[in-house]
């Protein structure tokens, strides 16, 4: 396995855990329910991302893992996490104004925000990484 190998596996791995995350904080939403399906869901895509990414790294090699997770793989994620970080941040006022109008129950905040801040750092990854 080489390294654009192992950086297309990142993508692909990153990319189903982040839709995983941000359908079910949709679903928690649109159903206003703080559990719309298995809320192991969500964790349990994340742990099985991690593995692939680590054991397909393991089975690289570590010069082939070196320049996967390079300068640019760095300066990408260090980009998507900056933007996750305010994505955060304006999650607060949105669910705030949809409790305070009563279409958002305080539980179903907590779950929907809290999946949807994990999703944001995988998903806006992808998209720096696709877009080039």
């Amino acid at each position: 396995m080489n390294a654009d190998t192992l950086a297309r596996i990142r993508i692909l791995v990153f990319g189903l855990a982040g839709l995983t995350c941000a359908a079910y904080s949709l679903m928690a939403v649109a159903t206003n329910t703080p559990n719309p399906i298995s809320p192991w869901l969500s964790g349990t895509s994340g742990v099985v991302a991690a593995l692939v990414m680590w054991s397909s790294a393991f089975s690289a090699g570590r010069r082939a893992a070196e320049i996967a997770h390079d300068e640019l793989y760095k300066s990408e994620w260090s980009r998507a996490i900056k933007f996750s970080y305010w994505f955060a941040i304006a999650l607060y006022p949105l669910f705030g104004v949809l409790m305070a109008l009563g279409w958002v129950s305080s539980i179903t905040a907590i779950a929907a925000m809290g999946t949807a801040i994990g999703a944001a750092p995988m998903l806006s990854f992808c998209f720096i990484n696709l877009r080039g």
